[in-house]
């Protein structure tokens, strides 16, 4: 049985987000291995932080899974990046 388009677009939007949320992983990884923080931006992880946030919170009100489990993943990913630039300085 074919699946429906908003089941397609369903499972398209977690790919997406997942793979968003993946590209940030080396990066992270990175900065905990090597503990070299210096070229990134507090100011634009803080940025990500809160835009992800609200974007989580539209995500909510509106019951949109995808964007939900998107941000919440690259709040915390870049919540990590921010919590390694304060202790690595």
């Amino acid at each position: 049985m074919p699946m429906a388009s908003g089941e397609v677009l369903r499972y398209l939007g977690f790919l997406a987000g997942a793979l968003t949320v993946g590209s940030f992983l080396p990066q992270v990884v990175r900065a905990w291995r090597t503990r070299q923080t210096r070229d990134l931006s507090l100011a634009m992880f803080a940025l990500l932080v809160t835009s992800g946030a609200l974007w989580a919170l539209y995500g909510l009100m509106r019951h949109d899974w995808p964007v939900v489990i998107t941000n919440a993943g690259m709040v915390a990913l870049n919540g990590a990046l921010v919590v390694a630039k304060l202790r690595y300085r």
